[in-house]
């Protein structure tokens, strides 16, 4: 009887450290993809401001802009 106990509570503990392992493995990649959520965020945040000055700059503009069409060399 002590022996299925035993051996019961050390399957009990195995599976225990593979789920805390799993867990702080799943952590990890939560912190990561979070990480380079934020930075696309951030990257599209700069590029939609980009457009808008662009789109600034072209309606000022009553004819195309000879800077827009050459690009100098």
């Amino acid at each position: 009887m002590a022996r299925k106990l035993r051996a019961s509570r050390d399957g009990w503990r195995e599976r225990a450290a593979d789920k805390q392992q799993e867990i702080k493995r799943l952590r990890g990649t939560v912190r990561d993809l979070t990480n380079s959520r934020e930075q696309w965020k951030e990257r599209a945040k700069e590029l939609q401001e980009k457009v808008q000055a662009l789109k600034q700059v072209h309606a000022a503009c009553q004819e195309p802009c000879a800077t827009w069409l050459f690009w100098g060399g």
